[in-house]
């Protein structure tokens, strides 16, 4: 008998597809999904933020977010030069690389959300992130009380 698979079993595998269809696609431009979300936020946020601002909109470690720069630095789709007003920040930036195949990125993923969404009418996709949204804050908010006890 199939028996249903529990919500937070259900999130993981579907992240775990997210992830690995992702990084298939994002092959092509040389980029992994967490660097596409890296870009994806510089461009939003004017083509460059801090190291410390990615930390936060990633939410990762420090040497985390090193590596993933370190890597995207070396294949020329960011520069990092140090903050001259505080130079305890290291300010991250796009290239013309980066911002040459931010269109193609995006596609990718707009393909992959259409193919997730497949048969949801927009009420339905509204409601989805909604739940998912307060599933989040729920986490976090049980999350942060755990850290100040």
């Amino acid at each position: 008998m199939n028996e249903k698979k529990k919500t937070g079993y259900l999130l993981k595998i579907i992240t775990d597809v997210l992830v690995r269809e992702s990084n298939h696609m994002l092959k092509k431009q040389d980029l992994t999904w967490a660097q596409s979300r890296l870009i994806g936020f510089l461009s939003r946020n004017g083509g460059e933020c801090t190291q410390k601002e990615l930390e936060s909109f990633l939410e990762v470690s420090h040497p985390t977010v090193v590596g993933i720069v370190s890597r995207m630095e070396q294949n020329g789709f960011v520069t990092c030069r140090i903050d001259a007003s505080d130079r305890r920040n290291k300010i991250v930036s796009l290239t013309e690389k980066s911002i040459r195949v931010g269109n193609s990125m995006l596609e990718s993923l707009r393909e992959q959300d259409e193919a997730m969404f497949y048969g949801f009418s927009d009420e339905e996709r509204e409601q989805f992130d909604n739940y998912l949204f307060r599933v989040y804050e729920n986490l976090s908010r049980s999350t942060r009380t755990r850290q100040n006890i």
